[in-house]
């Protein structure tokens, strides 16, 4: 079933739609274990999903959205204020690169198989921008993979490329290695406009 980005309705995580993110979680092969918690937390235990569902039932603000096709989830995207995923910040490639508030990160992308290569992921982006624009966001970051750097696993490329994040209107704001993610940031209209 190939679907169009035109007919997708993309919507928080809630708790309601918990078993839809479950579900997409468990398509994505390798990291189907991670339940998009990776960058929240310093070290893999185990209780990933415990401690995933908890953050979606005690949360005010949803963590990600999901994309749906006829009320099927197809896709998946993560996004939350940067002080919300420790191991993000702490990491040589993925750390802040200055100390504004309310920049937020998107971290994580899925699309099921049978709906990759519609624009699903540009419409994700483009939704999770949005998402945290609306909810106090300055700037938003992106941490993708650089293609031109080498060859990209699907398992490493979750978060996304450096040329989908630019066609959003990213810019490059760090490169601290040179295969590793690069940091790209997307300024607030208000930002722009001063």
């Amino acid at each position: 079933m190939r679907e169009e980005a035109s007919s997708v309705e993309v919507l928080p995580l809630t708790r309601e739609r918990w078993p839809d993110f479950a579900a997409l979680c468990r398509q994505m092969g390798s990291n189907r274990s991670c339940y998009c918690m990776w960058w929240r937390e310093r070290r893999a235990t185990a209780g990933t999903a415990e401690r995933a569902r908890s953050l979606v039932e005690s949360s005010e603000r949803s963590p990600g959205l999901i994309a749906y096709a006829e009320g099927r989830p197809i896709g998946w995207v993560a996004v939350a204020p940067r002080d919300e995923y420790p191991r993000l910040q702490a990491g040589r490639d993925t750390a802040p690169v200055d100390d504004r508030p309310h920049v937020w990160v998107v971290s994580c992308f899925f699309i099921v198989p049978d709906a990759r290569g519609r624009g699903m992921a540009k419409l994700l982006l483009e939704s999770a921008v949005e998402f945290a624009f609306a909810h106090g966001a300055k700037a938003v970051d992106g941490i993708p993979l650089d293609p031109a750097m080498g060859r990209l696993s699907s398992s490493a490329n979750y978060t996304g490329s450096v040329g989908m994040f630019a066609a959003a209107g990213f810019k490059e704001v760090a490169r601290r290695s040179p295969k590793g993610r690069v940091v790209m940031r997307r300024e607030g209209t208000e930002e722009l406009s001063s």
